[in-house]
Protein backbone atom coordinates (compact mmCIF):
# COMPACT_ATOMS: atom_id res chain seq x y z
CA UNK A 1 0.00 0.00 0.00
CA UNK A 2 1.43 3.46 -1.04
CA UNK A 3 0.11 6.44 0.98
CA UNK A 4 0.39 9.75 -0.79
CA UNK A 5 0.10 13.01 0.95
CA UNK A 6 0.27 16.77 0.32
CA UNK A 7 -1.57 19.76 -0.63
CA UNK A 8 -3.89 20.93 -3.75
CA UNK A 9 -0.48 19.76 -6.25
CA UNK A 10 -0.75 16.38 -4.83
CA UNK A 11 -4.60 16.39 -5.13
CA UNK A 12 -4.91 17.71 -8.31
CA UNK A 13 -6.41 21.10 -8.28
CA UNK A 14 -7.30 22.27 -11.72
CA UNK A 15 -6.29 18.92 -13.48
CA UNK A 16 -9.60 18.06 -15.35
CA UNK A 17 -10.93 17.89 -18.68
CA UNK A 18 -14.10 19.59 -17.62
CA UNK A 19 -15.27 21.53 -14.51
CA UNK A 20 -17.04 17.73 -13.16
CA UNK A 21 -14.17 15.47 -14.85
CA UNK A 22 -13.01 13.94 -11.34
CA UNK A 23 -11.75 10.39 -13.07
CA UNK A 24 -10.04 12.98 -15.30
CA UNK A 25 -8.20 14.44 -12.38
CA UNK A 26 -7.75 11.20 -10.10
CA UNK A 27 -6.27 9.02 -12.94
CA UNK A 28 -4.08 11.74 -14.45
CA UNK A 29 -2.68 13.14 -11.29
CA UNK A 30 0.62 11.64 -10.19
CA UNK A 31 -0.43 9.40 -7.39
CA UNK A 32 -2.15 7.11 -9.86
CA UNK A 33 0.46 7.29 -12.51
CA UNK A 34 3.50 6.15 -9.57
CA UNK A 35 0.89 3.47 -7.88
CA UNK A 36 -0.20 2.30 -11.76
CA UNK A 37 3.28 1.51 -12.60
CA UNK A 38 4.79 0.09 -9.37
CA UNK A 39 1.66 -2.05 -9.46
CA UNK A 40 0.38 -1.26 -6.02
CA UNK A 41 -2.64 0.20 -4.19
CA UNK A 42 -2.51 3.70 -2.74
CA UNK A 43 -4.71 6.02 -1.13
CA UNK A 44 -4.24 9.77 -1.90
CA UNK A 45 -4.64 12.38 1.38
CA UNK A 46 -3.76 15.59 -0.70
CA UNK A 47 -6.22 18.82 0.01
CA UNK A 48 -5.84 22.02 -1.38
CA UNK A 49 -5.12 24.53 0.99
CA UNK A 50 -3.76 22.07 2.97
CA UNK A 51 -0.71 22.45 5.58
CA UNK A 52 2.13 21.20 6.56
CA UNK A 53 0.90 20.59 9.52
CA UNK A 54 -2.20 18.72 8.41
CA UNK A 55 -0.25 16.91 6.41
CA UNK A 56 1.54 15.64 9.67
CA UNK A 57 -1.43 14.58 11.05
CA UNK A 58 -3.08 12.93 8.57
CA UNK A 59 -0.20 10.97 7.73
CA UNK A 60 0.12 9.64 11.21
CA UNK A 61 -3.43 8.95 11.47
CA UNK A 62 -3.95 6.82 8.19
CA UNK A 63 -0.45 4.78 8.75
CA UNK A 64 -1.49 4.03 12.79
CA UNK A 65 -4.79 2.78 11.80
CA UNK A 66 -3.44 1.14 8.34
CA UNK A 67 -0.74 -0.91 6.91
CA UNK A 68 1.44 1.10 4.66
CA UNK A 69 4.57 0.18 2.75
CA UNK A 70 5.38 3.37 1.02
CA UNK A 71 4.65 7.14 1.92
CA UNK A 72 5.25 9.94 -0.56
CA UNK A 73 4.77 12.82 1.15
CA UNK A 74 4.95 16.21 -0.31
CA UNK A 75 5.44 19.52 1.70
CA UNK A 76 3.64 22.34 1.31
CA UNK A 77 3.89 25.81 1.71
CA UNK A 78 6.21 26.58 4.91
CA UNK A 79 3.92 29.55 6.35
CA UNK A 80 0.66 27.78 6.42
CA UNK A 81 -0.66 26.56 9.40
CA UNK A 82 -4.27 24.67 10.77
CA UNK A 83 -5.67 24.84 14.08
CA UNK A 84 -8.91 22.95 15.04
CA UNK A 85 -12.21 24.29 15.65
CA UNK A 86 -13.72 24.26 19.04
CA UNK A 87 -16.37 21.18 19.97
CA UNK A 88 -15.21 20.23 16.56
CA UNK A 89 -12.95 17.71 14.98
CA UNK A 90 -12.51 19.88 11.98
CA UNK A 91 -9.64 22.26 11.06
CA UNK A 92 -9.12 26.19 10.26
CA UNK A 93 -6.89 25.80 7.25
CA UNK A 94 -5.16 29.39 7.48
CA UNK A 95 -3.07 30.46 4.39
CA UNK A 96 -1.79 33.99 3.72
CA UNK A 97 -4.20 34.23 0.76
CA UNK A 98 -6.90 32.97 3.09
CA UNK A 99 -10.19 35.37 3.77
CA UNK A 100 -10.94 34.28 6.70
CA UNK A 101 -10.46 36.78 9.80
CA UNK A 102 -8.43 33.88 11.51
CA UNK A 103 -6.29 34.49 8.94
CA UNK A 104 -5.69 37.74 8.69
CA UNK A 105 -5.21 37.93 12.88
CA UNK A 106 -2.51 35.12 12.05
CA UNK A 107 -1.09 36.84 9.21
CA UNK A 108 -0.45 40.22 11.23
CA UNK A 109 0.42 39.22 14.45
CA UNK A 110 1.56 35.86 14.60
CA UNK A 111 3.19 34.56 11.62
CA UNK A 112 6.98 35.15 10.98
CA UNK A 113 10.28 33.46 8.79
CA UNK A 114 11.80 31.84 12.20
CA UNK A 115 8.27 30.47 13.09
CA UNK A 116 7.70 29.36 9.71
CA UNK A 117 10.61 27.82 9.14
CA UNK A 118 10.78 25.77 12.29
CA UNK A 119 7.60 24.71 11.85
CA UNK A 120 8.52 22.94 8.61
CA UNK A 121 11.31 21.06 10.12
CA UNK A 122 9.34 20.30 13.10
CA UNK A 123 7.21 18.82 10.66
CA UNK A 124 9.75 16.53 8.67
CA UNK A 125 11.72 15.78 11.20
CA UNK A 126 8.46 14.03 13.10
CA UNK A 127 7.61 12.20 9.93
CA UNK A 128 11.00 10.99 8.77
CA UNK A 129 11.74 9.56 12.68
CA UNK A 130 8.26 7.98 12.36
CA UNK A 131 8.79 6.21 9.25
CA UNK A 132 12.02 4.95 10.49
CA UNK A 133 10.46 3.54 13.81
CA UNK A 134 7.86 2.02 12.01
CA UNK A 135 10.19 0.93 9.23
CA UNK A 136 7.65 2.67 6.65
CA UNK A 137 9.69 3.45 3.07
CA UNK A 138 9.59 7.24 2.53
CA UNK A 139 10.01 9.87 -0.04
CA UNK A 140 9.99 13.45 0.31
CA UNK A 141 9.47 16.21 -1.77
CA UNK A 142 8.47 19.98 -1.18
CA UNK A 143 7.04 22.74 -2.72
CA UNK A 144 8.95 25.66 -1.77
CA UNK A 145 12.22 26.47 -2.10
CA UNK A 146 14.61 26.69 0.27
CA UNK A 147 15.21 29.71 -0.92
CA UNK A 148 12.65 31.84 0.14
CA UNK A 149 13.38 31.25 3.73
CA UNK A 150 16.60 32.41 3.83
CA UNK A 151 17.66 35.10 7.02
CA UNK A 152 15.73 32.28 9.37
CA UNK A 153 17.37 31.64 12.77
CA UNK A 154 18.08 28.03 13.02
CA UNK A 155 15.63 26.21 15.62
CA UNK A 156 16.04 23.30 17.80
CA UNK A 157 13.94 21.48 15.05
CA UNK A 158 16.49 22.47 12.13
CA UNK A 159 19.27 21.06 14.45
CA UNK A 160 17.78 17.40 14.41
CA UNK A 161 15.98 16.95 10.84
CA UNK A 162 17.50 15.25 8.14
CA UNK A 163 19.88 17.77 6.13
CA UNK A 164 19.72 15.33 3.03
CA UNK A 165 18.49 17.65 0.06
CA UNK A 166 14.76 17.12 -1.46
CA UNK A 167 13.72 18.09 -4.69
CA UNK A 168 11.40 20.86 -4.85
CA UNK A 169 8.44 20.93 -7.37
CA UNK A 170 8.83 24.75 -8.85
CA UNK A 171 12.73 23.65 -9.83
CA UNK A 172 11.73 20.11 -10.93
CA UNK A 173 8.60 21.71 -13.80
CA UNK A 174 10.01 25.41 -13.23
CA UNK A 175 7.15 27.50 -13.39
CA UNK A 176 3.87 28.35 -15.77
CA UNK A 177 5.86 31.52 -16.70
CA UNK A 178 8.93 29.79 -18.33
CA UNK A 179 7.52 25.86 -18.92
CA UNK A 180 3.39 26.51 -19.24
CA UNK A 181 3.76 23.71 -21.08
CA UNK A 182 3.50 21.70 -17.78
CA UNK A 183 0.47 24.26 -15.73
CA UNK A 184 -3.12 24.09 -16.40
CA UNK A 185 -4.22 26.96 -18.59
CA UNK A 186 -5.44 29.90 -16.61
CA UNK A 187 -9.70 30.48 -17.94
CA UNK A 188 -11.10 33.32 -17.77
CA UNK A 189 -13.92 32.79 -15.88
CA UNK A 190 -11.99 31.47 -12.75
CA UNK A 191 -10.29 33.81 -10.10
CA UNK A 192 -6.90 35.26 -11.37
CA UNK A 193 -4.44 32.95 -9.04
CA UNK A 194 -6.12 29.77 -11.20
CA UNK A 195 -3.63 27.99 -13.69
CA UNK A 196 -1.06 27.52 -11.04
CA UNK A 197 -1.32 23.74 -10.85
CA UNK A 198 0.73 20.88 -12.91
CA UNK A 199 -1.14 19.70 -15.91
CA UNK A 200 -1.52 15.82 -17.09
CA UNK A 201 2.28 16.49 -18.53
CA UNK A 202 3.52 18.11 -15.34
CA UNK A 203 1.94 15.66 -13.12
CA UNK A 204 3.36 13.22 -15.47
CA UNK A 205 7.03 14.64 -14.79
CA UNK A 206 6.56 14.47 -11.11
CA UNK A 207 5.86 11.16 -11.54
CA UNK A 208 8.56 10.36 -13.79
CA UNK A 209 11.02 11.66 -10.92
CA UNK A 210 9.73 9.99 -8.19
CA UNK A 211 10.08 6.47 -9.68
CA UNK A 212 13.45 7.26 -11.16
CA UNK A 213 14.33 8.34 -7.01
CA UNK A 214 12.63 5.06 -5.30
Amino acid sequence: MILFDGCSYTYGDELQGTNSDHDYRVKNRFSHVVAEELGDNYVNLGESGKSNDGILRTTLDYCENHKVDLAIIQFTAFSRFECQKEDKKDYWYITPQGGKEISKIYYQYFENINNSAANYHKNKFLLENYFKSKKIKYFFMKLQRDREIEGFIPSSWYNLVDKTPIMTIRELISSRRHKPENFCKRYVAQPRFQGGHPNKQGHKRIAEYILENL
